[in-house]
């Protein structure tokens, strides 16, 4: 973050579920704007899979249309990880962690939006 720059944050330490209706408030606040909302792939099986047929409906009437939504994907409920460690000493239960692998960048083509897949780290600037 630089000076001037806007941001939001959700309140608590591992709250899912928050980045894709915060960049749509913030889209809504300021169209004219490119917003970044970071989430990871638990959050965005848990709603912000629905949350992007939102941004399906009103993209188009937005002065600057760029919304970038970046799932970081391991495929691991990483809050369940973290509670674990902490209460536990770090034990995984894959029944209660592990998560499928999706195809986020499918879902977005699917809804009429663009996704692009990355996997390689020198990729991330030209996506």
């Amino acid at each position: 973050m630089r000076r001037g720059m806007k941001a939001s944050l959700s309140g608590g330490l591992a709250s899912m579920g928050a980045a894709v209706p915060y960049a749509i408030a913030a889209k809504f606040a300021h169209s004219d704007r490119p917003v970044v909302g970071l989430v990871g792939d638990g959050a965005m099986q848990m709603n912000n899979l629905a949350e992007m047929i939102t941004v399906a409906k009103y993209w188009k009437s937005w002065a600057d249309p760029t919304f970038v939504i970046c799932v970081f994907n391991n495929q691991d409920l990483n809050q369940v990880t973290w509670e674990q460690r902490v209460m536990e000493g770090d034990p995984k239960f894959d029944a209660s962690q592990s998560i499928p692998d999706i195809a986020y960048h499918k879902f977005a083509d699917l809804i009429g939006m663009r996704g692009i897949f990355v996997d390689q780290p020198d990729r991330l600037g030209a996506a």
